[in-house]
């Protein structure tokens, strides 16, 4: 008989989906060169991107969660701009120059969903009031 070995399953905790969690952004990680498994079509190479990954601190949950990998893009239909910046920034506009340092340890609520196997973050919203990009950092 010929089967693979078993797998070792990874436990990971769950964040409550569909109502609020408060918490922080504790951290945000940043990958300059990161494969995303697209080809390019013109070239048919892999397309590689400057990307950000949003870490959380979450009240009543020990492991932080984290947001999927986005591309560091203020472009009006980019994922950062519209799930993060959109609802964290004041009177944020595409391709704005911000520094996505200013949202670190910014309180937010957060609404996570399942998505299969995955958990993904849906809404984000401040806790307080919106950045002001306008005030010095």
């Amino acid at each position: 008989m010929l089967k693979p070995p078993p797998r070792t399953k990874m436990e990971y905790e769950k964040v409550r989906t569909d109502d609020w969690t408060q918490g922080v952004i504790d951290d945000i990680g940043h990958d300059e060169k990161r494969d995303t498994g697209f080809k390019d079509d013109e070239t048919g190479e892999s397309k590689i991107v400057d990307s950000v990954r949003f870490k959380f601190k979450l009240e009543g949950y020990h492991y932080p969660p984290y947001s999927r990998c986005l591309a560091l893009s203020y472009h009006e239909k980019a994922t950062l701009f519209k799930k993060y910046l959109t609802p964290l920034v004041e009177g944020a506009k595409p391709d704005m120059d911000f520094d996505l340092e200013r949202l670190k340890n910014m309180g937010v609520k957060v609404m996570w969903v399942d998505n299969r196997d995955f958990q993904n973050l849906e809404m984000i919203r401040p806790l307080d009031k919106k950045i002001d990009p306008t005030v010095p950092f």
